[in-house]
């Protein structure tokens, strides 16, 4: 089996790195132009891009890195967005809360995209994206509960909860996967043959 050479493989790493990144801020310049399309059919271009990297194996390791990657790039935007148009001389703290929230996102999306990219996919990149989903659906949980709509407001902290809760069951089905199963010892092995040899030559009488 060929072996990729490690500047090959570097630079590789390096471009799943930029090329997600890149495609995020232009996504990023180009709302208003994505925005003319209308809602309907962006949502079903998005949804039929969904649908065909599902049905082809070999793009969604792809496509988890550019979601990362570009959800990074999203959040960063609305996060220096909302600093722009807080008055922080008359803050409060759900002002801090948005900021907060989206700079989380920010931050734990762009170290699961590194982890899936640079570290081979490693467990915490997994469960830093769950971490993501989470503080985002939480976050805008507690922001529909402050606007009454307390019934909205519930389902998406129910989503929240659950991405949480997997990143608690991604932990523990490593630590089981890692956890050696016991194997019989070898000496018993042998005291047991050689147990029963003895009887074996000593037959009742």
């Amino acid at each position: 089996m060929r072996t990729i050479p490690a500047y090959r493989k570097r630079w590789r790493q390096l471009l799943e790195t930029l090329l997600p990144l890149a495609l995020g801020l232009l996504a990023v310049r180009a709302k208003s132009v994505l925005a003319q399309l209308g809602e309907s059919s962006a949502s079903t271009l998005l949804l039929a891009l969904v649908v065909i990297v599902f049905l082809i194996p070999q793009l969604r390791r792809y496509a988890f890195v550019v979601i990362c990657f570009g959800v990074s790039v999203f959040a960063f935007h609305r996060m220096w967005q909302g600093a722009q148009a807080v008055d922080w001389h008359q803050t409060v703290w759900t002002d801090y809360a948005v900021v907060g929230m989206w700079l989380g996102i920010a931050i734990l999306s762009g170290l699961a995209g590194i982890g899936e990219v640079w570290f081979g996919g490693a467990i915490w990149s997994q469960q830093c994206y769950l971490l993501a989903v989470a503080l985002y659906f939480m976050g805008h949980g507690g922001a529909e509960w402050l606007r009454g709509r307390h019934l909205f407001s519930a389902f998406l902290t129910l989503v929240g909860t659950v991405a949480l809760a997997g990143v608690v069951w991604v932990g523990a089905r490593k630590r089981s996967l890692s956890t050696p199963s016991p194997r019989p010892s070898r000496r018993g092995v042998r005291w047991t043959h050689g147990t029963t040899s003895l009887e074996s030559h000593h037959p009742d009488g």
